[in-house]
């Protein structure tokens, strides 16, 4: 694994496991609910000076597309929806909007912990030779991403976890990967969670960022969603 998810204790167990399935609740056109992830300034900046120039370039080059992405994501998708969920376990994204019943492959891409400025990108749960064709399915959202670092020496790609100076960083990230997985676009979700070796009862707000792809559209069941999976409390 690429990713050690080393300084996790004991304690976030329970709470991976309150994360296998995640109800994500929107009111009718509340498309904000998913950011448009929109940056204001450009990759350098938003990464406090610290990139080298060429990745920097190759940065801004990806966010055009992406904010054009999620642009088309929130209005075809999310906007209005009635009910979305996000199960973990099997990486599914399923929406419910206008009778229609979209489901996505949701693959984890990496956490972003706004009070410590920490990324961590997922854990490449295998590392297969992803030139062949074959042993892609093996690969994770952000395997393709860690893979294409590497051979191009981009350290931020390569880096299992490391300090952002803002979000707007994690944002270009994302707007990368989703251009190498042609992507249907990337994913949110907010949560609070217990901090390991902090004082009890001490949160932090968790942001988890899915890569989205390859949606199946079919019809809403009717009669409800019977059969969808109960929320985690």
């Amino acid at each position: 694994m690429l990713l050690n998810h080393g300084f996790a204790q004991p304690l976030q167990q329970p709470l991976r496991a309150l994360l296998l399935t995640t109800l994500i609740s929107a009111l009718p056109l509340a498309a904000s609910a998913n950011p448009p992830m929109v940056p204001q300034h450009d990759a350098q900046t938003a990464f406090g000076g610290a990139l080298p120039t060429r990745d920097a370039a190759l940065l801004d080059a990806s966010i055009a597309s992406h904010i054009e992405r999620q642009q088309l994501l929130n209005s075809q998708h999310l906007a209005g929806s009635q009910l979305r969920t996000l199960d973990f376990f099997n990486k599914t994204f399923t929406v419910l909007r206008g009778g229609k019943r979209t489901v996505f492959d949701a693959e984890l891409l990496g956490t972003w912990w706004p009070e410590s400025k920490r990324w961590a990108w997922e854990a490449v749960e295998r590392v297969p030779d992803l030139k062949d064709p074959k042993r892609k399915s093996f690969a994770t959202g952000s395997a393709l991403t860690r893979l294409y670092g590497r051979e191009h020496g981009i350290d931020i790609l390569q880096i299992d976890t490391t300090q952002l100076a803002s979000e707007e960083a994690a944002w270009y990230l994302c707007a990368l990967t989703a251009q190498l997985n042609q992507a249907s676009g990337v994913l949110v979700s907010i949560s609070s969670e217990l901090v390991a070796g902090g004082s009890e009862g001490q949160k932090a707000v968790v942001k988890r960022y899915y890569l989205l792809s390859h949606p199946k559209v079919t019809d809403a069941p009717t009669g409800g969603t019977s059969k969808t999976q109960s929320p985690a409390r």
